[in-house]
């Protein structure tokens, strides 16, 4: 048993969950919690509370994820090295899921965006309308943090 690979996986795997359960929490649970909870000029502070505590977390699990993932990729026999995405069915996979991990980022950095806006914005529209987007950006990163916990589910069963 290689203990650095496993070390590796399970670090890999908890920084997902970590970012992954976050946006799932935000979007299905805090978000329509605090919706129905709050008063317009409270519900920004509060979001920003949320916010300011899960940044730390979630870019340590970027961190993690990425070294964690380079190390697993070039340690992997599949790999075919740097620029050889077409080498095999397990490298086109592995392009699909760093292109929804690119897109997982992206969503995280619109949905920091948006509670930033929503904090500073008074005009009641706006806000209403920052905080569908910002539902939407939470649930359209929990639906890719799955997609990417299954292509590497393919990824390691096909392997």
């Amino acid at each position: 048993m290689d203990v650095a690979q496993v070390l590796a996986i399970w670090l890999h795997t908890v920084a997902l969950v970590i970012a992954w359960g976050y946006y799932g929490i935000l979007g299905r649970i805090a978000l329509p919690a605090l919706e129905r909870s709050l008063d317009a000029r409270t519900l920004p502070l509060v979001l920003m509370a949320v916010e300011r505590r899960a940044v730390p977390l979630v870019l340590l699990s970027a961190v993690l994820f990425t070294l964690t993932g380079s190390y697993l990729l070039v340690i992997d026999p599949h790999y075919a090295g740097l620029g050889n995405v077409f080498a095999s069915s397990w490298t086109v996979l592995m392009l699909v899921k760093h292109g929804c991990v690119i897109g997982f980022v992206a969503l995280a950095v619109a949905v920091d965006l948006l509670v930033r806006r929503i904090a500073r914005t008074s005009d009641p529209k706006r806000r209403a309308r920052d905080l569908r987007w910002l539902g939407f950006g939470a649930e359209a990163a929990t639906g890719l943090g799955a997609l990417i916990v299954l292509l590497t589910a393919v990824a390691q069963v096909g392997a």
